[in-house]
C-alpha cells in the first residue's frame, strides 16, 4: 500500500491506492493523491486520521485551499428550526457561508461589473421588490440567454429596497433600463452602473473581481443583519452561475495547513491570506 505524505515528510499509510507522484515540501515525500469533485471528509485507519483539503483555482493563477474536519453534533442540543438558543451565532454562520459562496461564484464566473436597480416608489415589502427583480432577470435572459448575475437586496435608509447585481462584461443598459421601467410601471425606476471605489464615474466601471466579491459581501452582512427574515434567501443568481471545480488531496490530520500552503502559489502583487480556527480543525490559505 502507498504512503501518504505527512507534515514531517516521513509518510503515513493511506486508506486506499497509491498516491500520485509529485514534489513536496520535504525531500523523500510524495505529494498526496488527487481526486476531483470531492467533498470534505475525514477518514480514520487504525490510529491515523486523514483529512481532505479542497483546492480551487481561478483566473490569473489565483488559488485557495480549504479544509474542515467534521464535528459531531450533540442530538440533545439540536433545536426546532427557528427556535435555536444560538440565533446570533447561527446568523454569523449564515453570513460566512454566503460570503464564501459569493466570492467563489463571482471569481469563477468572471463577474466584473455591478448594476443597481432602484425604484422611485418606496417599496418596503421585500417579497414584492424581490419578485420585481426576479422578473427583470427573467426578461433579460429571454433576450440575452448568455446573461448571468448574482443578486443581493439591500434596504435603504428610507426603508425602500434596492438590488445590486454583479454581472459579466459591458451591459446593454438601454435594454435593461427599458425592461426595468416597464416592470416598475407608473412608479418609475432606474438602473445605475456603480464604478469601483476611487475611480472617476463614467471613465472606468470595470471591477477587479476580488474587490467586487468583497463589496458584495458587505451587502450580505446588512442583508443578514437586523432585517434578516427567517427562511428567506440571502442572495440568488441565474442558472448560468456555477461553482469552481474542486480538486482534493488526502493528508494526515494535523498537517492540513502545511499541505494547503503547498497547493497555493505566490503571486506578485497579491496578498497571501491564511486562516485557521478550532486548533487547526478548519482553515483556508489563498493567494488573493
Amino acid at each position: 500500500m502507498g504512503q501518504i505524505a505527512s507534515i514531517d515528510g516521513k509518510g503515513a499509510r493511506t486508506p486506499g491506492g497509491d498516491p500520485q507522484s509529485g514534489a513536496s515540501g520535504d525531500s523523500g515525500a510524495s505529494a498526496p493523491p488527487l481526486k476531483s469533485n470531492s467533498i470534505h471528509l475525514t477518514y480514520r485507519e487504525e490510529s491515523t486520521e486523514f483529512t481532505r483539503i479542497n483546492g480551487r483555482q481561478y483566473i490569473d493563477g489565483m488559488k485557495e485551499a480549504t479544509w474542515g474536519r467534521p464535528r459531531k453534533r450533540n442530538p440533545d442540543l439540536i433545536s426546532t428550526r427557528g427556535m435555536s438558543m444560538n440565533a446570533e451565532r447561527n446568523r454569523e454562520n449564515v453570513i460566512k457561508r454566503a460570503k464564501t459562496a459569493i466570492r467563489r461564484k463571482t471569481m469563477h464566473n468572471l463577474l466584473d461589473y455591478m448594476i443597481t436597480a432602484t425604484t422611485r416608489t418606496c417599496i418596503t415589502d421585500r417579497d414584492i421588490f424581490g419578485a420585481m427583480v426576479s422578473e427583470l432577470q427573467r426578461q433579460i435572459k429571454l433576450r440575452i440567454p448568455e446573461w448571468d448575475a448574482i443578486t443581493i437586496l439591500e434596504k435603504q435608509e428610507r426603508g425602500a429596497w434596492h438590488a445590486h447585481l454583479a454581472v459579466r462584461g459591458w451591459q446593454k443598459l438601454d435594454l435593461i433600463r427599458k425592461i426595468w421601467k416597464n416592470i416598475c410601471d407608473e412608479g418609475g425606476g432606474a438602473i445605475h452602473v456603480r464604478p469601483p471605489k476611487g475611480t472617476n464615474k463614467g471613465k472606468h466601471l470595470q471591477w477587479d473581481m476580488v474587490k467586487l466579491a468583497g463589496y458584495l459581501c458587505k451587502y450580505i452582512t446588512k442583508a443578514v443583519g437586523e432585517d434578516h427574515i427567517f427562511d428567506k434567501k440571502t442572495y440568488w443568481h441565474t442558472r448560468g452561475i456555477d461553482n469552481p471545480p474542486v480538486v482534493t488531496i488526502l493528508v494526515q490530520a494535523g498537517s492540513e495547513s502545511y499541505w494547503a500552503g503547498y497547493l497555493v502559489d505566490f503571486i506578485p502583487g497579491r496578498k497571501r491570506h491564511t486562516w485557521e480556527d478550532y486548533n487547526g480543525a478548519i482553515g483556508r490559505v489563498a493567494n488573493f
